[in-house]
């Protein structure tokens, strides 16, 4: 069950400046990419699934690590915007929903989720998807900030200090329960640890090891060499308190099935029935529900989101 009671509801990124955004921010992008090569480089990286790519701060590191990769997001435009090396190692592009993943089962030895976990309206129906697609046996390094930590007491004290007037203050550290964030432009989801736990239990994945992060955020780490950030977050993983962890959870091991062909394993994201056609040019249709997909700007755009889903988008 989910930690929050709401049904489906997806942010579209479309439109939102994620480049301004990200600008001054280079430190963050090095130490998460560190971390990302220092999780995944023992595991079985034949192929890597990137749920949240954006505009590909990552996906260079992932690249890096793996000769198969996919990269997955709603937003299809910044997909579609990521720049091309013009090699075979490029990534496969889909704009997905992360609730309904149009793969299929078991074609992915290792996935990564970094700061996406937030943005879950039902972080339950989102792991189990994700563990869907995963095979027996594999690893997702996902990213989430839980409460208390200093990043929250730090978010309570700015907003105290710069009230909103469409919003009452209320402490995220403090509060009890799980706390939902008033769209700006999207909710915001928070959780304690125990609740990541549950959330992880409940879709049938196996909590692992954890790196903290969250201090090159600050003013002073750009003095500070983006290693030591990653020492940090590896020597002190049982530490509470950072403002974001990073998990790398498993799907329970299962028989030892080999592992789809790269041109199998893409699936309609509503029936699941698998689609081989897919990866090849033609339309996009699913003749089993009609479910209709397109290509364009080199992405294969298989959002689908049921009646009764809730999306968000961001103001130009």
């Amino acid at each position: 069950m989910s930690a929050f009671p709401l049904a489906e509801s997806v942010s579209d990124y479309t439109g939102f400046d994620f480049p301004s955004f990200w600008k001054g921010r280079e430190k963050v992008t090095e130490v998460e990419r560190s971390i990302l090569k220092v999780a995944l480089r023992p595991l079985d990286r034949r192929r890597i699934l990137e749920v949240g790519t954006g505009f590909g701060r990552l996906l260079p590191a992932l690249l890096g690590l793996s000769e198969e990769v996919v990269a997955t997001d709603y937003d299809a435009l910044s997909l579609a915007r990521i720049p091309r090396d013009g090699d075979e190692r490029d990534a496969l592009r889909v704009a997905s929903n992360v609730y309904h993943l149009p793969f299929v089962a078991g074609a992915f030895t290792t996935a990564t989720m970094v700061r996406v976990y937030h943005h879950l309206s039902d972080p339950v129906a989102a792991l189990t998807e994700i563990a869907r697609v995963l095979r027996p046996g594999g690893r997702l390094l996902v990213s989430y900030n839980p409460k208390p930590s200093v990043g929250t007491i730090i978010n309570d004290v700015q907003r105290a200090l710069h009230p909103s007037s469409r919003t009452r203050f209320r402490s995220i550290t403090f509060a009890q329960g799980p706390t939902v964030l008033a769209p700006d432009p999207y909710p915001v989801y928070i959780a304690g640890r125990e609740d990541f736990r549950s959330a992880l239990r409940a879709s049938g994945l196996r909590p692992g090891p954890e790196i903290v992060s969250g201090l090159e955020e600050y003013y002073l780490a750009k003095y500070v060499p983006a290693p030591w950030f990653v020492r940090v977050g590896v020597a002190c993983g049982r530490v509470p308190a950072f403002p974001m962890r990073f998990a790398l959870v498993a799907r329970p091991e299962g028989p030892d099935e080999p592992l789809p062909h790269r041109g199998r394993i893409l699936a309609c994201p509503r029936c699941r029935t698998p689609q081989p056609g897919w990866g090849s040019e033609g339309a996009l249709a699913c003749e089993r529900c009609s479910f209709v997909g397109h290509r364009r700007d080199g992405v294969l755009d298989l959002r689908y989101v049921p009646d009764g889903a809730t999306r968000w988008e961001a103001l130009p």
